[in-house]
């Protein structure tokens, strides 16, 4: 069932309009930059990653030829039957997100899962494969926009708000993840860190609370706050402002406790999920950990991805793989680590970047009104880029 409000269409901008908006975006927000610093990103990524396989510690350095036989014969030896638990995994996470987000959208409507918002979950994550700078979430934004007649404003908060709650998700799984995982091995400042990062989890999880239970207040003391520090850049200070706005605006619609805890079960069974690929990834090379260090794993990939990187997310999270389980498993297991981050990633790149592209085909949107709506409503196109 479609919204009957915000069915009229949106009004057509002048081209001059549109060109001198091109015009005035600053270079480090052009494509080209964001491209070129991913492709930095990535390659230093992958440079780390590779300098921590060849270091044996004790033993020197290994060759580099050793490394890459190592990791070939990793993908020789993995036990690929995975596969299709790991695809049932993934299809039941995007099902949650779409469900998810049915519940965020209920006050512009009743949606249908399968027909109206799986389409649009899945167009917004194929465009994050292959544009750089999380564009995906605001081709995501515009093609629901535009196909059900809603206010981009009304699906930019709800995209704000699944930040929100998958920060959430992911932090209480990495904080349960660091008080589970067995660290008696590991470096004195490792586990003061972990428990440092862990309290700091806690603070952050309070003030979440805060934002979802009293949130008009929580804005209004996080601006005033933001207004009084010289220090922080204007242009920070207004995005900062925006995104905690275009949530509160979703917020003040959520007054049921029952949809409230729906989303906040439904945020968690998404990245239980999302850890279980992990695991499914690791045991397909030979790598037992336990739970915890997976939810360890899963944080790090969550926030490592936030960087900027080549579209996909390429290096940074083979990296994100390497550097925690360096502290979990043998030295010699690294290059299994690898690979398994490689199939991991590939295992959900492939076919989530197929399938979104079909049902970006079968919406019959064109690129060139993407870029022009992207250079009329630049605003909505940075928001949309924060979050995991």
């Amino acid at each position: 069932m479609r919204p009957a409000a915000g069915r009229r269409q949106i009004p057509a901008v002048p081209q001059e309009h549109i060109q001198l908006n091109a015009q005035r975006r600053p270079w480090y927000r052009t494509r080209g930059f964001s491209l070129t610093l991913g492709i930095c990103v990535t390659l230093l990524s992958l440079w780390w990653a590779f300098h921590s396989m060849r270091d044996g510690g004790a033993g020197g350095l290994k060759p580099a030829s050793a490394v890459f036989r190592d990791i070939a014969d990793a993908f020789r030896q993995a036990q690929f039957h995975t596969l299709p638990v790991m695809w049932g995994a993934l299809a039941l996470f995007y099902v949650l997100k779409a469900w998810r987000w049915k519940l965020l959208l209920q006050p512009f409507g009743s949606f249908s899962i399968r027909r109206d918002l799986l389409p649009s979950v899945m167009i917004g994550f194929a465009f994050n494969n292959v544009l750089p700078a999380h564009l995906g979430e605001f081709v995501r934004m515009y093609v629901f926009a535009r196909e059900h007649r809603v206010p981009r404003t009304g699906v930019l908060a709800s995209i704000a708000l699944e930040r929100v709650f998958d920060i959430i998700a992911i932090l209480s799984l990495l904080a349960l993840g660091m008080l589970s995982a067995n660290t008696h091995d590991l470096d004195r400042s490792v586990i003061w860190s972990a428990w440092i990062f862990t309290g700091a989890t806690g603070i952050a999880l309070t003030g979440a609370a805060v934002y979802l239970l009293w949130t008009g207040p929580f804005v209004a003391f996080v601006e005033g706050l933001l207004e009084r520090l010289p220090f922080v850049p204007g242009a920070v200070r207004t995005k900062a402002a925006e995104v905690l706005e275009a949530g509160a605006h979703g917020l003040s619609s959520l007054k049921s406790g029952r949809l409230l805890a729906g989303i906040l079960l439904t945020s968690v069974l998404q990245w239980i999920l999302n850890g279980l690929l992990i695991d499914l990834s690791l045991r397909a090379f030979g790598i037992h950990v336990s739970a915890g260090v997976c939810a360890i794993v899963l944080g790090v990939v969550a926030f490592g991805v936030t960087v900027p990187s080549t579209p996909g997310y390429f290096g940074l999270i083979q990296l994100c793989f390497v550097v925690v389980l360096k502290l979990f498993v043998a030295p010699g297991q690294l290059e299994s680590v690898f690979a398994a981050s490689v199939y991991y990633h590939m295992a959900q790149w492939i076919p989530v970047t197929l399938v979104g592209m079909v049902c970006f085909l079968r919406a019959g949107v064109r690129m060139s009104e993407i870029r022009e709506a992207e250079d009329t409503v630049p605003e909505c196109a940075d928001t949309s880029r924060t979050g995991s």
